[in-house]
Formats: C-alpha cells, structure tokens, sequence
C-alpha cells in the first residue's frame, strides 16, 4: 500500500485507488494494483473514516470496485470520468480541489448502484 501514514487523523474521508500517481494527486491511498487484499482492506478500515474507492475507468478497475462492495465502502463515480482514465489525469486536466469534490459529489453508498455503474462503465 502507498500513502497510508500521509493520512491525517481529521479528515472525513480516506480515497482508495489504484496507484501511486492518483494516491499522491489527491492524497489518498493506492492499492497498488486493481484488487485490495484482506490485510489491506483491514488498514484501510482501521483509519476509521468513511473509505471511497475511485477505480480506473478500464476493465481492471472492475475488480477495484468490486471489492468495494465487498468491503461494504463507498465508491465514486465523479462527472469526468468520461474523459480522463484515473485521477491523476483529472487532476492534471482540472486541478486538485475540482477533483475532489467532484469524487465527493460523485459518491455512492449503494451496493445496487455501485453493480450498474461498474458495468456501465467497463463494459
């Protein structure tokens, strides 16, 4: 895992992603590749805030999102999804603040809709 002791004990939210460069863009947490382990799900968890997993927009970050729902976290699925693959290229494209609220904004809790947006989007 990557990122995991940038994280400060006030803040609400902890973003899960896949790799480094989107971890250090927004300063969240990257997995390191598209499926989180049980030991990493367990440090996750144990920064005791709310978790949203912001998975790549490629058939690999189908599996990022279905631990999510495993792990019963949140994921998003924020509005420019549609034009940059990860994080780090939004950030890039947008700028840091844009980005995240645009992940808070695009937050979504239920695991129903969590399963449709997965499979529109890596379909």
């Amino acid at each position: 895992m990557f990122n995991v002791n940038q994280q400060h004990p006030d803040w609400k939210f902890v973003i899960v992603c896949e790799g480094p460069f989107d971890a250090m863009a927004i300063d969240g947490v990257a997995v390191m590749h598209n499926e989180v382990s049980e030991q990493q799900a367990d440090i996750i968890d144990s920064l005791g805030r709310e978790v949203i997993v912001v998975a790549d927009r490629d058939q690999a970050g189908s599996k990022l999102l279905r631990d999510a729902q495993e792990y019963g976290w949140s994921a998003s699925f924020p509005v420019w999804q549609e034009t940059c693959k990860d994080i780090n290229e939004a950030v890039q494209k947008y700028g840091k603040l844009f980005v995240l609220q645009s992940i808070i904004d695009g937050k979504e809790t239920s695991k129903l809709k969590i399963e449709i947006m997965r499979k529109k989007l890596h379909a």
